[in-house]
């Protein structure tokens, strides 16, 4: 039988093959009910681990599952809904709701870490009755596995948990650096911090107007479908306008000899762009883009009409604060379709320092988003080595 890439040199044993009911018995977890809830932890009463949870005791309450407990030789497979087919592992007490499929081993033939890892790398679902995805017990129960001895699996089970330890602390830290700077961007945009001028001195009142007084507004063209090609040159619609910069995947093109058709649609590092329908406030500032990219009709553009009383780089951080960011959605859901266009920012209004303090102002911002950059580019690349991982010492 076949071995797997990466392995720890003192094993040299075969791996055996096993179906998932050999090694352990499945439960369906427990629905919950009023008369089984308590607020508060009390002998009889632990937490319910859903798939949206598994970290976060006492999110919803504490529960009695009597029956449905489960402690750490179990594992829990999520058979519904979000995460569909997704493994968790967690140490002490717990129990599981109805859409998680709770394992307990039979006999010490497999490690309860380990074989979560092992589902998560290999476990592929398919959805042949064309409705809501689900994975039944009966098909986990055959779901056939190959695992080394009970040794090696806790040693690899070990090292895959540092790994998961090391990724936790980086999602921790970008957590917290998240919100450090959604604090200080409270306190700076409410002015309950102000920093002063080189020489120490105060600076002025901060200007209060209407965003379009000084912001502009602008859409991007209306392709039409038979402008679009299979490949060629970049179009940046409403669905790539997401998380801190933009998503490149999915895209949709035009003929690459049609570029000077549309060149004042063409973005640039540096544009804040944000999705003006259906989910409307998805801001970003665009970042090393890696080739030319346009801008399709409902993704806008804010451009300052004056820089020299409002700068680029301070009015992300204007667009993205409490003050305005809120009014966004308020203003674009009092239509049927969620929608914001240039009539929308005559409604909202604004404070703004003057440019030297917007300098200082988004100075400051810029090294914390530095800091979220590196740390959310290390919790990816630890990712991608434990997905890496999990590839080469799983046969």
């Amino acid at each position: 039988m076949a071995v797997p890439k990466l392995r720890f040199k003192e094993f040299d044993g075969t791996f055996f093959r096993s179906s998932i009911k050999e090694l352990a018995k499945i439960h369906v977890g427990r629905d919950l009910v009023e008369d089984a809830y308590s607020p508060i932890k009390t002998e009889t009463h632990i937490y319910p681990i859903y798939s949206n949870s598994v970290d976060k005791e006492g999110l919803y309450g504490y529960y009695n599952f009597e029956e449905f407990n489960f402690d750490n030789d179990a594992l829990t497979v999520v058979g519904r809904g979000a995460g569909l087919g997704k493994a968790f592992y967690r140490q002490g007490s717990f129990g599981t709701i109805g859409r998680l499929l709770c394992l307990t081993p039979k006999n010490k033939s497999f490690h309860p870490k380990y074989l979560s890892d092992y589902i998560n790398a290999k476990l592929i679902i398919h959805n042949e009755s064309g409705g809501i995805p689900q994975l039944p017990r009966s098909s986990l129960e055959n779901y056939e596995v190959v695992l080394p001895s009970y040794e090696e699996q806790k040693k690899t089970a070990t090292f895959l948990s540092a790994v998961d330890e090391k990724i936790a602390q980086l999602s921790q830290k970008l957590h917290l650096l998240g919100q450090y700077k959604q604090g200080m961007m409270q306190k700076l945009f409410s002015q309950q911090i102000r920093f002063k001028a080189d020489d120490g001195s105060e600076f002025g009142e901060w200007e209060e107007t209407i965003l379009s007084d000084i912001v502009n507004l602008f859409h991007g063209y209306q392709f039409r479908t038979s402008d679009f090609t299979s490949k060629g040159i970049a179009v940046i619609k409403i669905g790539n306008v997401i998380g801190n910069n933009l998503d490149l995947a999915n895209l949709t093109y035009i003929n690459e000899n049609r570029l000077e058709d549309f060149k004042k649609f063409e973005i640039l590092n540096g544009d804040i762009l944000m999705s003006l329908t259906g989910n409307i406030g998805r801001i970003i500032e665009v970042k090393n883009k890696p080739f030319i990219i346009l801008q399709n009709y409902r993704v806008g553009k804010f451009i300052p009409l004056n820089e020299n009383f409002l700068i680029k780089p301070f009015l992300k951080y204007l667009l993205t604060s409490d003050l305005v960011f809120g009014r966004f959605s308020q203003l674009a859901n009092q239509s049927a379709q969620a929608n914001f266009g240039k009539q929308d920012m005559d409604k909202i209004a604004v404070f703004y320092p003057s440019v030297s303090e917007q300098t200082k102002i988004a100075n400051f911002l810029s090294s914390i988003d530095q800091k979220i950059d590196v740390v959310s580019g290390q919790l990816e690349q630890a990712k991608l080595w434990k997905k890496g991982l999990l590839q080469q010492m799983f046969v």
